[in-house]
């Protein structure tokens, strides 16, 4: 009986997607307004400022044309988006288109390699964006540029960046999380992969881009983090995600090979399926997403706040905290395989 259940609240999770319950946590999907919820918007990044949601796609409104061409991100109004979670509103209508200016203007260093933004941050009106490069190439960096919430544009500094080293190398593998510390007044960005054995790398990030960013340790972690946020005393929450084809970049490399009885004790809901089947994680149908916890960014341990959320043709790659939890956002590479899903994560 127990197991009939199980499968028809999985089948639930994966086909509706309305408002699902894992024990402490809780899904809620919100609808998109209709011009910028296809799977070719690609968002990667997502931050909380000033009452506005502001919402990333990774190559903004022209792939083909790069950092050359026009590049807009969209913002939300936060209470708009509480109207939806509380149930007086089915979906989003409004938003705010705003241009990014300059980015034409960045050195050939910056612009040879890139491969799209990932994620962005918003301090003292200044927007942070992260910019993923070939993983060929050993450096990404952090641009930063003026928010002006009148004129909805945000002018990049082209001469002044953060440059940041790749610890090692692995397949489409950046720095796709950057979040602001407050109580510390630092830019904390971390790298995607951090199942080496010691742990894994990031950096913390002065704002005036003039001093060279240090490298501190991430704690080890299984997966990819692709979006971190923090509060206002510096509690990390990243968005933790294994998407179906990582397997061999992720679990079978220099760093990690032969990893599924851990993976079975230290993710327990993960645990029963590769029971059921050893090759499970191998599936091209497997995808995994949760939402970790650091105290602070020396804590040595991450901690699972909320159970699996739907991960399935959900590329997770977007958070920022949201009364008692998150929102959560997908980056569907244009694919009509994927979705482009927000939702909000009670915990």
């Amino acid at each position: 009986m127990y197991k009939k259940y199980l499968y028809l609240t999985l089948f639930i999770s994966i086909v509706f997607l309305p408002a699902i319950a894992h024990s402490q946590s809780t899904y809620k999907n919100i609808p998109l307004p209709l011009n910028i919820n296809s799977v070719n918007e690609e968002f990667s990044g997502m931050t909380l400022y000033a009452g506005r949601v502001y919402l990333e796609p990774q190559y903004g409104s022209h792939k083909e044309t790069k950092l050359d061409g026009d590049f807009f991100i969209y913002s939300l109004l936060a209470d708009s988006i509480g109207r939806v979670i509380n149930g007086k509103d089915t979906s989003l209508t409004a938003y705010r288109t705003v241009r990014v200016k300059n980015l034409n203007q960045l050195p050939d260093s910056v612009k040879t390699y890139y491969e799209g933004f990932e994620a962005i941050s918003i301090v003292n009106n200044t927007a942070y964006l992260s910019i993923e490069t070939n993983d060929t190439y050993d450096y990404c960096f952090l641009l930063k540029g003026k928010l002006d919430t009148l004129q909805n544009t945000i002018t990049i500094d082209p001469l002044h960046f953060a440059t940041l080293k790749r610890p090692l190398r692995v397949n489409n593998a950046g720095f796709e999380s950057v979040t602001w510390l407050p109580k510390e007044k630092k830019l904390l960005a971390y790298y995607e992969y951090n199942g080496m054995p010691g742990g894994g790398k990031g950096y913390l990030i002065d704002t005036s881009f003039n001093k060279k960013p240090l490298l501190i340790k991430v704690p080890f972690l299984y997966f990819r983090i692709t979006d971190i946020t923090a509060t206002q005393d510096d509690k990390i929450y990243g968005i933790n995600y294994f998407w179906n084809g990582d397997y061999d970049a992720y679990l079978n490399n220099d760093q990690l090979k032969n990893q599924e009885e851990n993976i079975k004790t230290s993710i327990p809901d993960l645990g029963d399926n590769i029971s059921q089947n050893p090759d499970y994680l191998k599936k091209k149908s497997t995808s995994y997403g949760r939402i970790m916890m650091l105290n602070n960014r020396k804590d040595k341990n991450w901690k699972q706040v909320t159970s699996a959320f739907p991960a399935p043709k959900n590329n997770w790659e977007g958070i920022t905290l949201y009364r008692d939890g998150a929102l959560i956002i997908t980056d569907a590479n244009r694919s009509s395989k994927q979705l482009t899903t927000f939702g909000y994560v009670k915990f």
